[in-house]
Parts: structure tokens; sequence; C-alpha cells
């Protein structure tokens, strides 16, 4: 029983560690490295003689990645490609972070209402498309965390208990 008791703990507390390492990676920042490129150079020629950018796609949506797409794709054709928004997705805050470092702040939900595209930018080479998260996600994992700590702690109960009984 004690072995049980000793192997449910470990694998909780293992759990809850590479759950928090995890939650941990989410606020890190990384210092952007600053490259000299062609802006020609930028650009990659597909089949049928088709220019495609290459933009990074990151956040709440389906399939985030590195997405080489035609130069005429919007932003709403990106995110299709990557499988659309997910539920938790806050697309009235969606970033368009550009190579030279300038931040464009993109109401997609004002696109969906309207269908006014005269508000969405055009996709560049090298940018990095960021789909915020809602505050319900945020809590929904905070929740989560909560609830892995108050496991270990009803363990720790359970096992002293044990002990005291014996």
């Amino acid at each position: 029983m004690k072995q049980i008791i000793r192997f449910l703990l470990l694998a909780l507390i293992l759990g809850a560690t590479v759950q928090a390492q995890d939650y941990g990676k989410m606020f890190q920042r990384q210092q952007p490295t600053r490259q000299q490129v062609n802006p020609a150079a930028q650009y990659i020629l597909g089949s049928g003689d088709v220019l495609l950018v290459t933009v990074n796609l990151w956040g709440h949506v389906l399939k985030p990645g590195i997405y080489s797409v035609p130069s005429s794709y919007t932003l709403i054709d990106l995110i299709s490609s990557a499988g659309g928004p997910l539920s938790t997705a806050r697309l009235s805050d969606v970033r368009i972070v550009r190579k030279n470092q300038q931040v464009l702040k993109v109401d997609l939900e004002k696109f969906l209402k309207t269908g006014d595209s005269s508000n969405i930018p055009p996709l560049q080479p090298g940018d990095t498309i960021i789909v915020s998260g809602s505050i319900q996600d945020i809590f929904t994992k905070l929740v989560g965390i909560f609830r892995d700590l108050a496991i270990i702690a009803n363990v720790f109960v359970l096992a002293a208990r044990v002990n005291y009984y014996r």
C-alpha cells in the first residue's frame, strides 16, 4: 500500500512540475536577433511561378507554425490555412510583428461583423502573427494548476492518515 501511495505521489508531483514548467514558458521572453537581409531575398518562388512569403503564426489557432504562403494571401487566408482560430482565440486582439519591430493590432472581429477588409494589412515576409487567447483561457489554466496542487495536498493528507492508523 505504501508503494502505491509513493508511486501516486511521485506521479502527481512530476505531472504538476511539468505543467508548471510549461506554464512558465508562456511568460519567458527571448531577445530578438537583428539581421540585415535583402528584401527581395525574402520571397520564395513557388510552383507555378507564385511568389511565396514565409510567416510565423503563433497562438490560438488549430495548427500554429511557420507557413510559406502566396504573397497575395491575407491574414484571414493564413489563419484559415492553419485550421482556423480556436474557441479560446481573442480575435479582437490579433498582433502582427514586422521584421522592423513594428507591431500592428488587427481587429478580426470587426472584419467578421462588417466584412470591411481595409483595416487588415497585407502580409510581409518574416511577419509573426500572434493570435491572443481570452482571459477565460488563462483562468482555466490557473484553475487547472490549483486543482493539481489540491490533488497533491490530498495525497499527502491521505498518506499521513494511513500512517497514523497503522
